[in-house]
C-alpha cells in the first residue's frame, strides 16, 4: 500500500471512530437514554458492532485495492 492509500485508510479509520462518538451522544439525547443504564450499554454495544463491521468492510476494500 502506498503512502497516499495508507493516509486515506488512516483518515477513514479515524473518521469512523469520531463519528461513532457523535452518533452515540446524539442517539442518547434523541432517545432520552440515562447514563449508566442497561439502555446506554445496549446502544453502545449496537453502535460498536456496526463500527467494527464498517471497519472490516473498509479493510477489505483497501486489501482488494492492493491486488
Amino acid at each position: 500500500m502506498n503512502s497516499e492509500e495508507q493516509e486515506r485508510k488512516n483518515t477513514l479509520d479515524h473518521m469512523i471512530d469520531e463519528r461513532f462518538g457523535e452518533l452515540f451522544f446524539l442517539a442518547k439525547a434523541e432517545f432520552d437514554i440515562v447514563n449508566n443504564t442497561p439502555e446506554e450499554q445496549q446502544l453502545y454495544d449496537m453502535l460498536e458492532r456496526f463500527k467494527e463491521l464498517l471497519k472490516r468492510k473498509c479493510k477489505h476494500h483497501f486489501e482488494n485495492d492492493e491486488e
